[in-house]
């Protein structure tokens, strides 16, 4: 029976980790309540690339009331606009009004070049979500401090004015647009997809850009590859934009808006999610949350915005293990030491049951005789007799208990280890802090693969060597098949994030150190004093 438990427990912490390899959690489809518009996610016909997706039909949203028609205002200068907020520098285009750059300081592009939010190619933020001349005229300019105010009116009943300033948080800009006419209607771009801050190679199933809002207190995300029409969400809006893994920019309306309309700019597969805000009466104004998802940051500014940084079922230990990294990163400077300093205080919490695990697998080794006799005994007619089975599986039991050993002990440790994994896994893929961070020698990112495959070697070298010194339980074929399993292992973390075979590497060092402890302590409790 105790062969059965231990290959249970065994190959079910196999199955959920490939399985979590392999089928990483996906982001949600679009809310069940949001339904889709009747136009069709595509451009126009002779829209140019990059530009604007079309807007819904004007009934889907409140008509604009009539009001007087603002005399034509044209800008005459066209040399783009520079100023900078807490976190980040922005570029505003007095052709068109909007945000042509949001560079998030203090962070890198794999190429070394400052982290640019704003995506080539894509309509840019602040832009009306129609084509027109709206995106095309030159704006008038007042400059302010800290930002800039914009005007543009074709003196026939459609006008745009914009302001952008720089907000109080960091990565906040503050935005208020007010039009009147078409662009009142078409609404306003928050995003057309962020720039990539991954090598593509390196992307994974972390590195895709997702539309995300929050509505009536729930997150949805969606992909640009899930539409095939534009989707419109209303309710109670908390935030609506474009993440990826690592950086978020979505707008936190200061009022209630009219809709979301979330839609595809381009096709295949560099097709990019695109979030639009209409406004009511015209008038969509916020703060623009433009950065890292630093947590401490995200959760300054409430309204379930830290939610864009999920860490899955076991998050709370994730967020916990994120907290005691930053504080011993504190101390040593350096995250893979950090990692290490914590892989060793979780051996050393887990020490008492680890070493009780030892103990029972000895103790089990030592019981190995004698349960091969009992089985032997009763092989030829257990496997006719369902009564004679379970009589050599009482006796078994009855052995155990005689000999105070429970067939459960070992298993523990390896069922305790699997949410640790799981948490650290999350953490390390998701957590702004181990992004570019270099270890050593060729670690240069610890949340990215281990580019050389070095550190999955040295930790399938390491599982073998401990395999090799914990006490041999089970049959032949068994011990056979558990062979297997280092290099099971080491092949699932090849794509790991080097923070994590780190962890997992320095957590075998350390599992390696205690039997060789246990196995002192056991030697000389035996012998008589």
């Amino acid at each position: 029976m105790e062969k059965r438990v231990l290959l249970a427990a065994v190959l079910s912490g196999i199955v959920v980790i490939i399985w979590f390899s392999l089928f990483a959690p996906k982001p949600p489809s679009a809310p069940a309540g949001a339904p889709p518009v009747a136009t069709g996610a595509a451009s126009p016909a002779g829209t140019p690339a990059g530009a604007p997706e079309a807007a819904a039909p004007e009934a889907a949203t409140p008509a604009v009331p009539a009001g007087p028609v603002v005399a034509a205002e044209l800008g005459e200068d066209a040399a783009p606009i520079a100023f900078a907020g807490d976190g980040w520098r922005a570029t505003v285009d007095p052709r068109g009004g909007v945000i042509s750059s949001l560079v998030v300081d203090g962070y890198r592009d794999d190429a070394g070049a400052p982290l640019e939010l704003v995506r080539a190619g894509g309509a840019p933020p602040l832009s009306v979500a129609v084509p027109g001349a709206w995106n095309e005229a030159l704006y008038k300019v007042k400059r302010e401090n800290g930002g800039v105010r914009l005007r543009w009116s074709d003196g026939a009943g459609n006008w745009v004015a914009k302001k952008i300033m720089a907000g109080k948080g960091k990565f906040a800009v503050e935005v208020e647009v007010q039009a009147g006419g078409v662009p009142a209607r078409a609404g306003v771009v928050i995003a057309t997809g962020i720039e990539k801050t991954l090598k593509i190679d390196q992307q994974g199933r972390f590195g895709g850009e997702a539309a995300v809002v929050r509505v009536d207190g729930k997150v949805d995300r969606l992909l640009a590859a899930k539409l095939d029409t534009v989707r419109s969400v209303r309710g109670a809006i908390d935030f609506a934009g474009v993440e990826d893994q690592y950086f978020l920019l979505a707008l936190l309306p200061n009022d209630p808006v009219a809709e979301v309309r979330i839609s595809r700019s381009g096709t295949g597969p560099t097709a990019l999610p695109q979030v639009v805000v209409v406004g009511i009466n015209g008038a969509v104004a916020g703060t623009l949350y433009a950065g890292a998802k630093e947590r401490g940051v995200l959760l300054g500014y409430g309204r379930g915005l830290a939610e864009t940084l999920s860490f899955g079922i076991f998050g709370f230990l994730s967020v916990g293990f994120l907290a005691a990294l930053r504080w011993i990163y504190g101390w040593v400077r350096n995250w893979g030491v950090a990692i290490i300093v914590l892989t060793a205080g979780i051996r050393i919490l887990l020490f008492p049951l680890n070493h009780k695990s030892a103990v029972a697998m000895k103790r089990m080794q030592v019981l190995q005789p004698k349960m091969k006799a009992i089985q032997d005994r009763y092989k030829e007619r257990a496997k006719k007799d369902p009564n004679v089975r379970t009589r050599m599986n009482q006796e078994v039991m009855n052995l155990y208990k005689e000999e105070g050993v429970n067939p459960m002990g070992g298993c523990l440790p390896m069922l305790v280890q699997l949410p640790i994994l799981w948490a650290l896994y999350s953490l390390f893929a998701y957590a702004i802090e181990l992004r570019q961070a270099p270890f050593v020698f060729w670690i240069h990112d610890l949340a990215a693969k281990d580019p050389t495959y070095i550190t999955p070697i040295l930790m399938t070298a390491s599982m073998v060597l401990q395999q090799r010194m914990a006490p041999q339980v089970g049959d032949p074929a068994q011990r056979r098949m558990f062979m297997f399993m280092p290099f099971i292992f080491g092949f699932m973390f090849m794509s790991f994030p080097a923070g994590l075979v780190l962890y997992w590497l320095v957590n075998n060092l350390f599992t390696i150190g205690q039997q060789l402890l246990t196995e002192r302590m056991m030697t000389a409790s035996a012998q008589p004093k």
